[in-house]
């Protein structure tokens, strides 16, 4: 999306984000251009920053997809595509050049520096100063964090420069370590004055050209607690990732007992509009009575009222402005698509796997969802929903950056590595009534669901902390509805069966995490497939893995195996990450 009388002059304002000089003060960065006079000025900043962030969405999903197990290459792919897929990267190759990352964190670096002087001098107030020097601080975490993901060790940079060149290119600015850059960029976001989304700007007031702005921004709390879960390095990290992803699953908790924002609710009826796969009433065995809700994810337009109970942080591209939706191109293949990428056969084999609640063998998430066939080709259907190939040139979309699916994938990934793998086993699955039973419902006080052989759990002395509890109650004497009694787990939602452990004989807890672990990992790729996550959620674990001396090498390559065929060009982990070089 972009905004044709609001951005667009922004975006000659931030070409000049550049022009401060490496060593001097903020105050002097200030007086070189009179841009942040006003609130007014730094949103307009904001705005041109985030229209520059737009551009990042298919070297992203490039990076993070064709690395992966999920997206292979097509006869048509171009050469960059090719050497990605091969991790051969040569000088210039566009997707391997991490240059267009460093403009956008050096456009924060000066906006940053800016709004520090404006402060100063009262032209922002405390609030609005904390609103917007949080978000763009958070941005700039998060452009970190994926270079990061491909390149291990990057130059760590928060000055604003006199160029990107200057920045990146010289040989006194050394990369850092990518377990240090984790923990500088944690220790930043843990420092920001708001960890909260914008609630008082003009930024998220009004809807622009048609498009609400309130998804638009960076999610703080989420990137903090992916942080969290990169950093691994002992439970506490994870207790601290589930904590600040609860949060986010908190969001109008107490508003109203019936509201499912971001709880993947499901209604009996088709009438209630919840984005789940279910069959038409008395005609669950009916093939032809399928009803996929779960596809209007990516159907419905990000405006739709909806939307908002899946969408967290997306971005949406119109038709009429720059920069252009790069997926047409990548995926589709009628039109001017160019049809350069295409689904795995492992992609598609891991829907055909599942069976439905009704025994039907395949996942509904895959076919005709995530991807199709049209003219005898599988394509990557999820960035396809606004395109009309008989109008070609009219080419709309999103680029769904978090959604609700993937942050509950997160949070039980979270909770899994923190000692709870019951709980993470709920949320994966069919919910919390199910894997879990209430001993005492006379009770009223007693809101907590029974742990089972969790030491925390319900009639052991202690309730669930506040990172791991759920209130899930729903009976008639005395009436009680709880917030989380319609949460179907993320398997619920999709009406596919339980995915059950498999554990040796006598298992310990570890047993169950480590194996939680994979389960989750491949409920990922189900859920949410192509949506430029797959390589960071492989690697993420297989660190950890080795890190816990638990072979993330094999577990990493017999995950990029089932693609490559014996050729996999990240075999070791010295192969893991992209070369650095600008020069």
């Amino acid at each position: 999306m972009r905004i044709k009388n609001y951005i667009l002059p922004v975006l000659m304002a931030c070409s000049l984000a550049f022009t401060g000089c490496v060593d001097t003060e903020t105050e002097q960065v200030l007086d070189y251009k009179n841009n942040y006079k006003t609130v007014a000025d730094a949103d307009n900043v904001i705005l041109g920053i985030y229209g520059k962030f737009m551009g990042l969405a298919e070297q992203v999903v490039v990076l993070n997809e064709l690395r992966g197990d999920l997206v292979d290459l097509t006869p048509k792919s171009n050469k960059d595509l090719q050497e990605i897929y091969t991790n051969t990267p040569s000088k210039g190759n566009k997707y391997a050049d991490p240059t267009q990352f460093y403009q956008v964190i050096q456009n924060c670096n000066d906006a940053l520096a800016n709004f520090k002087v404006m402060r100063k001098d009262n032209r922002l107030s405390e609030n609005e100063y904390a609103e917007r020097y949080s978000d763009v601080a958070s941005l700039r975490c998060w452009l970190y964090l994926q270079l990061g993901i491909q390149y291990g060790n990057v130059p760590y940079i928060t000055k604003a420069t006199v160029t990107v060149d200057d920045a990146i290119k010289n040989d006194s600015v050394k990369p850092i370590a990518f377990d240090a850059l984790v923990d500088s960029l944690i220790t930043e976001m843990k420092a920001l004055p708001s960890l909260d989304d914008y609630l008082n700007s003009s930024l998220v007031k009004y809807s622009l050209d048609g498009y609400t702005m309130k998804n638009y921004f960076a999610q703080k709390r989420l990137i903090l607690g992916d942080l969290y879960m990169w950093r691994g390095r002992d439970q506490q990290d994870y207790i601290d990732a589930a904590t600040q992803y609860r949060k986010v699953l908190a969001t109008d908790e107490t508003a109203s007992v019936n509201n499912v924002k971001y709880r993947c609710g499901v209604w009996p009826t088709v009438d209630v509009f919840r984005f789940q796969i279910l069959y038409v009433r008395y005609k669950p065995d009916d093939v032809l009575s399928l009803i996929n809700r779960w596809k209007e994810i990516f159907s419905r337009p990000a405006e739709d009222a909806n939307a908002p109970n899946e969408l967290i942080w997306t971005v949406s591209y119109d038709q009429s402005y720059q920069p252009t939706y790069p997926f047409v191109r990548l995926f589709a293949n009628q039109g001017k698509g160019e049809y350069q990428l295409r689904p795995s056969s492992a992609s598609i084999q891991k829907w055909n796997s599942e069976v439905q609640t009704n025994e039907f063998p395949f996942d509904s998430r895959g076919p005709q969802s995530s991807y199709d066939v049209v003219n005898g080709d599988t394509v990557v259907q999820k960035y396809l929903y606004s395109y009309d190939a008989t109008k070609p040139y009219a080419q709309s979309g999103r680029w769904w950056i978090y959604r609700a699916g993937q942050l509950l994938l997160r949070y039980a990934e979270a909770v899994n590595r923190a000692g709870l793998p019951k709980l993470a086993y709920a949320i994966v699955n069919t919910g919390f009534k199910t894997a879990y039973t209430w001993p005492n419902p006379g009770n009223v006080t007693a809101n907590v669901w029974d742990q089972g052989n969790n030491i925390t759990g319900y009639g052991h002395g202690n309730p669930y902390p506040d990172w791991a509890y759920f209130d899930a109650r729903q009976m008639d004497v005395p009436r009680i509805r709880a917030p989380w009694r319609d949460f179907p787990g993320i398997r619920g939602r999709a009406n596919l069966k339980v995915k059950a452990l498999s554990l040796p004989t006598n298992p310990t807890t570890l047993d169950s995490i480590q194996a939680m672990e994979k389960i989750i990992i491949n409920e990922n790729a189900l859920e949410c497939a192509y949506e430029g996550n797959r390589w960071g959620d492989l690697l993420r674990v297989a660190r950890r893995m080795n890190k816990n001396g638990e072979n993330g090498t094999d577990y990493l390559n017999s995950m990029l195996n089932q693609k490559y065929k014996g050729n996999n060009p990240y075999s070791t982990p010295d192969k893991w990450y992209l070369p650095y070089s600008f020069k």
